[in-house]
């Protein structure tokens, strides 16, 4: 159960899921237990207000403490739940306009980082440790909004978009399975670098617009050795991001490369990139094979024998059943796009309505909490088949038009 509480009812032994109200702008680095006074005179000192804590992570239950919740003001309750409906779009747009400006800066620092490796020059890697940090910060404070940018595809940049999503994949999925903060951030990074070896593959190869042979396939699984050689070059490297490097294309029942590993020699850490490189290169658009829906890719996921099932399931808990970004059909005939998720009702996250099927119509876009009406969705769907651009109508419902 997780519920707001105020700065002044927290106690040593609850675990803090998120700031929900503060006085100036602070920036936790991850969720966590308060295990002492200084951690709550800490969050005193810097402003915060009030706090969300996860009671089947605390140590304490709401029967421990002094939080009576049936003599919560109603009033006070209602005027809440208001502000909160009223402020909730606004909020979220401005995450959304942070997001994306961060990712912007993701591309720009991971390409620039390519273009160095490809000269032959070795690039410095705090521009990257920089990078992985403010992507841990962002899905610390709004995993929603840095995912929706991850629907923004486009072909032709696809080796430093894979690299900034799966970056943003693992931070997730790390937090989610509770990862301490030194493996959260090795992994950021590693989804960073894990397939740079493919930036000194020929551009031919990877500009291709028909499906690979097996001589290509060949030189493609290369890249693993390349990377590990381009990564020995930047310096001290964390284990875990050496790991990875070498271990993300491995399968856990040997049919993986460079080395047809087993699960038993495969960590657990490698296992979660395959799973995320897997996912991002399915709903990716690439030359040869345009994407698949993300609800879709999930199912194939859960399909693969090659990957542990256990860590797919978290994997998907992670990112929700229909992921922020996902095209999905609604019972009242309608189209929209999940814009944020809802941990407390996975099927019923917040949609962005923007068109009518039956009239076959585009509608004023609409924010369509499910929680609070009478549909539902029915299944995810492909841009593709309605001849949408989704990209097009995400900018126009989150990012702020020109002026």
């Amino acid at each position: 159960m997780i519920k707001p509480i105020s700065i002044s009812e927290l106690s040593i032994g609850m675990y803090v899921e998120n700031v929900v109200e503060q006085k100036g702008n602070v920036r936790l680095k991850s969720r966590g237990l308060v295990k002492n006074q200084a951690i709550l005179d800490t969050l005193k000192k810097k402003g915060v207000l009030k706090v969300e804590v996860n009671f089947e992570k605390s140590k304490l239950t709401l029967s421990d403490v002094n939080i009576d919740e049936e003599t919560v003001n109603q009033s006070d309750l209602v005027s809440t739940i208001n502000d909160e409906k009223t402020s909730a779009a606004a909020q979220h747009q401005t995450a959304v306009i942070n997001a994306s400006e961060l990712y912007s800066q993701a591309k720009n620092v991971q390409k620039n980082f390519v273009n160095q490796l490809r000269s032959g020059s070795t690039p410095n890697i705090n521009d990257l440790s920089n990078l992985s940090q403010d992507i841990i910060d962002s899905v610390f404070e709004n995993a929603d909004a840095l995912s929706c940018l991850m629907m923004l595809k486009d072909a032709n940049q696809y080796l430093v978009e894979h690299a900034i999503n799966c970056s943003i994949l693992l931070t997730m999925f790390a937090q989610y399975k509770g990862m301490t903060q030194a493996e959260v951030e090795d992994l950021t990074m590693a989804g960073l670098l894990m397939d740079i070896g493919m930036a000194s593959l020929p551009s031919d190869l990877l500009n291709k617009t028909t499906a690979f042979n097996d001589s290509d396939w060949s030189m493609v699984r290369t890249h693993v050795d390349i990377g590990i050689e381009l990564v020995d070059r930047l310096g001290d490297v964390q284990p875990i991001i050496l790991d990875v490097i070498a271990n993300h294309h491995e399968r856990i029942n040997g049919s993986g490369y460079p080395k047809a590993k087993t699960v038993s020699e495969i960590s657990i850490y490698s296992q979660m990139a395959a799973i995320v490189d897997s996912y991002d290169a399915m709903t990716s658009d690439r030359n040869y094979k345009p994407p698949i829906n993300a609800t879709v890719a999930l199912q194939q996921l859960e399909n693969d024998e090659t990957l542990d099932p256990d860590l797919v399931i978290e994997f998907i808990n992670a990112i929700g059943l229909h992921p922020v970004g996902s095209l999905v059909q609604l019972e009242s005939q309608r189209l929209g796009i999940v814009s944020q998720r809802v941990s407390s009702h996975p099927l019923q996250p917040i949609v962005m309505v923007f068109y009518n099927l039956k009239d076959k119509i585009n509608l004023e876009i609409e924010r369509a909490d499910l929680r609070q009406n009478d549909d539902n969705i029915v299944s995810g769907v492909r841009p593709e088949d309605f001849n949408m651009n989704l990209g097009a109508f995400f900018k126009e419902a989150f990012l702020p038009k020109a002026s």
